[in-house]
């Protein structure tokens, strides 16, 4: 009996689906696929355009409670001696900055838009954070730590939930620990909110739009702008945040 055979290129039948089924794989976990369902494609290697190392609210001071003042003013005092031990684990141990603070870091990230996620990748420490698309958190264990029981240990850098209103990624994130600082003297704690919208202002200008709630350290919620440059798509140098620390450079 002669074999099944494709009319028209002359391939056996099941070799013909063996390579339907491989190219249908590779077209779900191609990137052009993963963004076909986004609204706008952010990906790309960004920088913050004008360095700063704190934060600036729209139009007013930032709004500290009695308690977020008197650690603030304890923080500006150590910065003062330089006494990073006592309340800045990033510049005295090398630790995660966390967020919002790493969103002002003075070196490149790169933004990857993948199927269900996006996640950037800091060129500071070699550090990523990811968001997630979507209501649903995956049920996973990060470090020991997962969604159910983030919010009694909190992180630094917490799993992120990510959705697109219009051309703009709105991204909410809690679940903080109270080891790390809004910015280089800001303080916050456990009950920290944030929620971002992030949005391309032209093709070489990324916006993130942040909106900071905690109402331990602060009497009301408060926002402030980051804007970032487009920057040449190029492999990352290694970066060990340990070496400059040991060197006495600054680690920020």
């Amino acid at each position: 009996m002669p074999r099944s055979t494709n009319a028209v290129i002359g391939m056996p039948s099941r070799l013909v689906q063996t390579l339907a089924l491989c190219a249908a794989i590779a077209a779900i976990a191609s990137p052009a696929r993963s963004l076909a369902a986004d609204p706008v494609n952010l990906e790309g290697t960004w920088r913050i355009s004008a360095p700063r190392a704190a934060f600036q609210a729209d139009g007013t001071a930032i709004p500290l409670t009695e308690a977020g003042r008197k650690r603030y003013e304890e923080n500006r005092l150590n910065l003062a001696k330089a006494n990073f031990g006592a309340y800045d684990m990033a510049n005295a141990r090398c630790a995660s900055p966390g967020l919002p603070r790493l969103m002002l870091t003075p070196d490149r990230f790169r933004i990857w838009q993948r199927l269900g996620m996006v996640q950037f990748q800091f060129e500071w420490n070699r550090l990523t954070r990811q968001i997630i698309m979507g209501e649903l958190m995956p049920q996973v264990r990060v470090g020991g730590i997962g969604p159910q029981d983030e919010a009694l240990v909190g992180r630094t850098v917490p799993l992120a939930k990510g959705a697109w209103e219009g051309d703009t990624l709105v991204v909410s994130s809690d679940g903080f620990d109270d080891t790390t600082l809004v910015d280089n003297l800001v303080p916050h704690g456990r009950r920290m909110k944030l929620t971002e919208r992030i949005r391309l202002r032209s093709h070489n200008t990324l916006e993130d739009r942040i909106r900071i709630e905690d109402p331990d350290f602060f009497a009301r919620p408060w926002e402030t702008v980051v804007s970032y440059s487009r920057q040449p798509d190029e492999a990352f140098p290694e970066d060990v945040c340990l070496d400059r620390l040991g060197s006495g450079k600054p680690t920020l």
